[in-house]
């Protein structure tokens, strides 16, 4: 018989908790961490159990209502984990629903022997991966239109500034992102974005999330803001520049990354959303690899 799972709404109070599980995550897809699971929580009703030795995350469809989870991390029984999972679903008629489901964690959950499982694949959620290294030094013939951008925006602003984010210039970067989402039009999810940056900056310290922007004759130009996924792969949740600067969303990708601790090899820069602008955005810094994230209908055995 199964056993019960007690879920809470994701609070500033589980990020330690989170946090030590993230030490341990197997994965490097931008879900885990603890600045999407908090500052997205508003939207998707984000729940959190620490359930028989490993995190359990659900999240509930705005829309339909419909439940869905995360893989579990941890070192408890993943199948019987699972299997808790489904009884925990309310709705009769659905089954036991894992997003972001990468490679490996579908192996995981291949191999408790779930007695069906349907698999869906959408390119559009795919999580780019990069190596730090080349974020950092933009080597090679393929990047060089990168160099390029970095040595104009230095020709143009020979005293632009790096800063951390801080509860000292937070405010400022609020008030560039207003700048843009006042100028660009609206597309969906703009809403719901204003107010994750909004979440991010105001509890930037609660939430351990690391940030930086570029100054230019006094002026906050350009911010970034992410935070762990695990010890080796750095996720940067939020990234916003003004374009009449030119190179500034280049130049503070390179000074961001250049500013993170040695122990992160691997940076997460998030899915494309199908977006052709943003895609070929993100394939112009050729990532080491397309993290694909698939959704898992299982289902297993009643006892």
């Amino acid at each position: 018989m199964a056993d019960k799972i007690d879920f809470h709404r994701v609070c500033l109070e589980d990020r330690d908790q989170i946090l030590a599980y993230l030490e341990g995550n197997p994965y490097c897809n931008c879900d885990y961490s603890f600045g999407n699971l908090y500052n997205w929580g508003f939207l998707y009703q984000t729940s959190v159990a620490f359930h028989k030795g490993m995190m359990v995350v659900r999240f509930r469809s705005k829309e339909t209502g419909r439940t869905a989870f995360l893989t579990p991390i941890g070192n408890g029984d993943l199948g019987e984990v699972l299997r808790d999972m489904e009884a925990s679903i309310e709705d009769i008629d659905q089954h036991l629903t894992l997003m972001a489901v990468q490679d490996s964690a579908l192996e995981a959950i291949l191999a408790t022997k779930p007695t069906d499982i349907h698999v869906i694949n959408n390119r559009d959620n795919a999580d780019y991966l990069y190596e730090r290294e080349k974020l950092e030094t933009l080597s090679g013939k393929k990047l060089q239109s990168k160099r390029n951008h970095i040595n104009k925006f230095k020709r143009l602003y020979p005293d632009y500034q790096y800063e951390e984010i801080t509860k000292a210039n937070a405010a400022e970067c609020a008030e560039l992102y207003q700048v843009w989402y006042d100028e660009t039009e609206d597309t969906e999810g703009m809403d719901e974005e204003r107010i994750m940056v909004r979440r991010a900056l105001e509890n930037q310290e609660a939430i351990g999330l690391r940030g930086g922007c570029i100054r230019v004759d006094g002026k906050i130009i350009a911010f970034t803001l992410g935070i762990q996924i695990n010890p080796h792969c750095f996720g940067v949740h939020i990234e916003k520049a003004n374009t009449e600067y030119e190179g500034s969303f280049t130049i503070i990708n390179q000074e961001f990354v250049k500013h993170l601790p040695e122990q992160y090899v691997r940076v997460n820069r998030e899915e494309d959303l199908g977006l052709p602008g943003l895609r070929k955005a993100k394939l112009s810094y050729y990532p080491m690899k397309i993290l694909d994230k698939h959704t898992a209908v299982v289902r297993y055995e009643k006892d």
